[in-house]
């Protein structure tokens, strides 16, 4: 008996992870940042996190590169979608591919972040 439990354990582990493989994809988007720091600045690589993934649902990880104006995210697209993800991007100040933050986001970066 214990030995079917856990074969049976065993094989929905990998249907679950069947299950979500395709669920999974990562983005790189485009942004404007305007200064060298906003990936360890506590401001900026918080206020971008925070943003992306309290309004936007099943979003893993966000990781910012100022380098390459780009922010790359990693999410479950049954949960969320680009569009959604671009939109939490802009209402934290910053540009995301062609959606353009709103006066009141971009207001509210720290000066180093503005151009």
């Amino acid at each position: 008996m214990k030995n079917v439990l856990l074969t049976l354990l065993f094989i929905s582990s990998i249907h679950l992870a069947y299950s979500q493989e395709g669920k999974i994809k990562t983005t790189v988007i485009d942004t404007e940042i305007f200064c060298d720091h906003c990936a360890e600045c506590e401001s900026c690589d918080q206020n971008i996190f925070l943003r992306v993934s309290e309004n936007t649902k099943g979003v893993r990880k966000v990781k910012i590169d100022s380098e390459t104006n780009t922010i790359t995210v990693t999410y479950n697209s049954k949960k969320s979608s680009l569009e959604d993800i671009e939109k939490a991007i802009a209402l934290s100040g910053y540009k995301a591919n062609d959606v353009e933050p709103t006066e009141e986001a971009y207001n509210s970066l720290d000066g180093c972040c503005k151009k």
